[in-house]
């Protein structure tokens, strides 16, 4: 069955690419790949996304208007959106006055919690954790209500933001997936981006699933 399967969602990998008017704009935190290659970058690059990087911990960012959708990457330090006491910068407001879909995966989104009013507590979770859905949504079709996902952080979600509801937990009962109530902007806790040979990764289906959404959305405001 495991084979079955990986053998879909190989499918799924082959035959996708997306129609955007404009790129979609990755916001990488992740220092550790200052010259590419992150496992997010790897994903869009297989789907056949057309996307620009910008670097945070190197002061690079998008200028408004000129992406389809944002997606804000994994990583360990947010000092780029918030100053030595806790007041957000200014590349927060790409978030909270986005016009396009937001994605924020693992520190990008405790970036979303933390702007919207969460706080951080120290919750270490890593390898491949069962989660289930809490609410059905868009981003969540075609994926069972138990499924698996990997996990590698070390701060999660105290609590829900203002203005979200939640999507999913995991077996512990902590924040995996979220979304504004009124927009289209999304937390995942986990990594969609990221599998392996052993598992398969159902929150890969939440990055194409996004994806679709923001091609759908991308084709309605161009017609």
């Amino acid at each position: 069955m495991k084979r079955v399967i990986l053998l879909f969602l190989a499918i799924i990998v082959s035959v996708a690419c997306f129609s955007l008017s404009k790129p979609i704009a990755l916001l990488q935190n992740d220092s550790d790949y200052p010259n590419g290659g992150s496992p997010i970058e790897n994903a869009l690059k297989k789907l056949g996304v057309d996307y620009v990087v910008y670097r945070t911990f190197l002061g690079e960012f998008p200028e408004r208007g000129s992406y389809s959708a944002l997606i804000i990457s994994g990583g360990n330090n947010m000092a780029a959106y918030f100053s030595n006491s806790g007041e957000p910068k200014k590349p927060t407001s790409l978030i909270t006055d986005a016009e396009v879909p937001v994605l924020g995966i693992c520190m990008g989104f405790q970036l979303i919690g933390r702007i919207y009013g969460s706080s951080l507590v120290v919750l270490e979770e890593r390898g491949w954790r069962k989660l289930k859905i809490m609410k059905d949504d868009i981003l969540l079709t075609g994926i069972p209500e138990e499924f698996f996902a990997w996990e590698n952080h070390l701060f999660s979600l105290k609590d829900l933001p203002k203005g979200f509801e939640l999507l999913v937990v995991n077996e512990t009962g902590s924040i995996q997936m979220i979304k504004h109530k009124k927009e289209y902007i999304y937390g995942v806790q986990f990594h969609p981006e990221k599998g392996d040979n052993e598992n398969f990764n159902h929150g890969y289906m939440v990055l194409l699933n996004f994806l679709t959404l923001v091609e759908h959305l991308d084709n309605q405001s161009t017609d």
